[in-house]
């Protein structure tokens, strides 16, 4: 009998769009295959995303793989199974509007939304996005938006503003009283903030102490700066085919494209296993 060996890592983590899903928002049949590869394998999967919790019914088809979530960039640790909120780490109300006002008065024609543990509320001023169910809230004013439920995190979107210019002329505005990032890149910018400290990487290091998994076992799957940071961490970080420039010149082990199941590939060939020739 072939014994095989182990594989050299005990935790996967990556991230969804642009990066495990394929151009179509789907999981494609090889990405699949290597999640219940990995799990038959003793290697525990997490899925760290931007994508509040609510929004996760296309990792269904991989429940029974007893995948870990992390949501909303790190704030926000989620049980698939239960479909229970584990922890969430808020973002305080008073730092909130003053970060607001502050943007709204050098930055005019700003619109605010905020995400609650629970659903999202918006200001009338932000426009109702495809990929979001209707807000629990709209509302007239921040103060408002503010008082109806557990903010974790708070989202900032310019109409003529493209999001890696946003994102430069917001940091120094905001300056460290929250955490700023983005998810994805459009002419119409659209920056997420979360409490000081709060990242994918943050959560991901709990998760990794919870577990006993030190940063040579771990391998991570990333293709936007809200990612950077657990790329950071892992001792097999991989930036996608298609990864955003700054995640590219760090020198990070390059993964084929997310169109190209680039995570399945991958994921295989670090458990030892044939990907089977299949996309």
């Amino acid at each position: 009998m072939t014994v095989r060996p182990s594989p050299p890592v005990r935790l996967v983590a990556t991230d969804m769009d642009g990066t495990f899903l394929g151009a179509d928002g789907q999981i494609s049949e090889l990405n699949r295959r290597a999640v219940f590869a990995a799990a038959d394998q003793g290697v525990q999967m997490v899925f760290a995303t931007g994508r509040p919790a609510r929004w996760l019914e296309v990792l269904e088809p991989l429940r029974p793989a007893h995948p870990r979530v992390i949501a909303s960039n790190g704030a926000v640790s989620f049980d698939l199974d239960s479909g229970r909120t584990l922890t969430a780490h808020e973002v305080p109300a008073a730092v909130t509007a003053t970060v607001v006002d502050d943007l709204e008065q050098a930055l005019p024609g700003l619109a605010f939304a905020l995400e609650y543990v629970e659903g999202w509320g918006r200001l009338a001023s932000y426009p109702l996005r495809g990929d979001f169910v209707e807000a629990i809230l709209v509302a007239d004013t921040m103060a408002e938006l503010l008082g109806a439920g557990q903010t974790i995190k708070l989202l900032v979107l310019s109409p003529d503003i493209d999001t890696v210019t946003l994102m430069r002329l917001a940091e120094p505005i905001v300056a460290g009283r929250l955490d700023v990032t983005f998810s994805f890149v459009q002419d119409s910018g659209l920056l997420e903030l979360s409490a000081p400290g709060v990242s994918k990487g943050s959560a991901l290091s709990a998760l990794m102490a919870e577990l006993g998994v030190a940063p040579a076992q771990l391998a991570a799957f990333g293709d936007m700066p809200n990612d950077l940071s657990m790329l950071e961490l892992a001792g097999y970080p991989f930036a996608m085919g298609n990864a955003h420039p700054s995640l590219l010149e760090r020198g990070f082990r390059q993964a084929r494209h997310h169109g190209d199941s680039g995570v399945g590939h991958a994921i295989m060939e670090l458990l030892g296993l044939p990907d089977g020739g299949i996309d």
